[in-house]
């Protein structure tokens, strides 16, 4: 079950973090910055429940891999926040986002070896 597993976890108390974010961009940007932000980070724990939940581990190395570019994408949205003075001292969102792309990274590189067996 995607419950029990750690990244998942990780990934929805970042979201948390990130929807707090969110709601600090100003209102102009609701449906530009705001949306994409919040569109992609919710994109990490359904990609990882629904990659659990495949019947392959190649499949669910697929999704993770989906996860694991949707936190890139947040990392993006973040820094174009930062570098328009919308959002200040994100470095822990980033190092937060960084280690559960690693994880991710490495439980595909696990699923990837028990498919070479």
């Amino acid at each position: 079950m995607y419950k029990k597993l750690e990244i998942w976890r990780e990934s929805i108390d970042i979201l948390k973090d990130v929807y707090i974010l969110a709601d600090e961009l100003p209102k102009s940007e609701d449906y530009n910055l705001k949306s994409q932000l919040k569109r992609a980070m919710v994109s990490v724990p359904l990609n990882i429940a629904e990659g659990k939940c495949r019947s392959s581990s190649k499949d669910f190395s697929h999704f993770l891999n989906i996860a694991a570019a949707s936190l890139d994408e947040v990392d993006v949205v973040l820094t174009i926040c930062e570098e328009l003075g919308f959002l200040q001292n994100l470095t822990n969102i980033h190092e937060k986002n960084k280690l559960l792309t690693k994880r991710i990274n490495a439980l595909r590189r696990k699923l990837a070896e028990v498919d070479d067996e």
